[in-house]
Order: structure tokens, then C-alpha cells, then sequence
């Protein structure tokens, strides 16, 4: 019982206090998300990065897609045809997100918004990281 017990607090409410920061910040700052040298405007591309997050897709990919327990994502996406055949029936540990679960609108959002991510800077433009003197 107790096993069933902290699995069940480690894989449903960990995850929910960890959105907790989100909903107590005010509107313009969850429309930002950071890029490699700060802070970028993204309301472009807020309804896909939501998305991206409220269905869980951050917590194996990264809020910016860069990969962690699952593969990265960003940048250079999959096209979309290959990203939608994935999400919808993958072919690893992946969850399958039909579209009852998962609409195609929500799915384009998604992928618009992982086509969003700029690219990691080159170490060589950073002064600090350069190899060329």
C-alpha cells in the first residue's frame, strides 16, 4: 500500500505542483518562453506552447522540446505528417495520443510552436566558448 501510495504522489501530483508557478504568473510573462540568449517574446506561437505543456509533452521533451527522458524535438522538428504518424501511434515507451485525446488542431499548434525554437547558438559566436582566438 505504501508503494502504491508515493508512486501514485511521484507520477500524478509531482507534476501538478510543478505547473503551480505557472498559473500565479501574470498573463505577459506565460506568453514568454526563453531561447538560448534570453528572454523572447513567443505570443505567437502561447496556444502551442500550452498545449505542449498541458498534455504533458515537457515532462519527457523539455518545456522548449531540447529532450530529456524522450528525444528532443526541437529544433528542426519532423515534418509534420511524420511528427502527427508518431504522436498518434509511436513506436517506443511514448503514450499514443489519439484525437479524442489529442485534436489535430492542438497537434498542428504544437508543432508550430517546436518550429518556433531557435537554434542553439554557435559556441564559436560566443566569446567565452570560442575556439578561435
Amino acid at each position: 500500500m505504501t508503494v502504491y501510495l508515493h508512486s501514485l504522489l511521484r507520477n500524478t501530483l509531482c507534476p501538478l505542483f510543478m505547473l503551480l508557478p505557472l498559473l500565479s504568473l501574470p498573463a505577459t510573462a506565460q506568453q514568454k518562453t526563453l531561447d538560448y540568449n534570453g528572454e523572447v517574446d513567443d505570443a505567437g506561437h502561447a496556444e502551442g506552447y500550452r498545449d505542449f505543456v498541458e498534455n504533458g509533452c515537457w515532462q519527457c521533451h523539455g518545456f522548449q522540446g531540447q529532450g530529456m527522458a524522450g528525444p528532443s524535438l526541437a529544433p528542426n522538428p519532423l515534418p509534420y505528417e511524420a511528427f502527427s504518424a508518431l504522436v498518434r501511434k509511436p513506436a517506443n515507451v511514448m503514450p499514443a495520443f489519439s484525437p479524442n485525446v489529442l485534436s489535430e488542431e492542438k497537434l498542428k499548434r504544437i508543432h508550430q510552436y517546436l518550429q518556433s525554437i531557435p537554434k542553439t547558438a554557435d559556441p564559436d559566436a560566443i566569446p567565452l566558448l570560442s575556439t578561435k582566438k
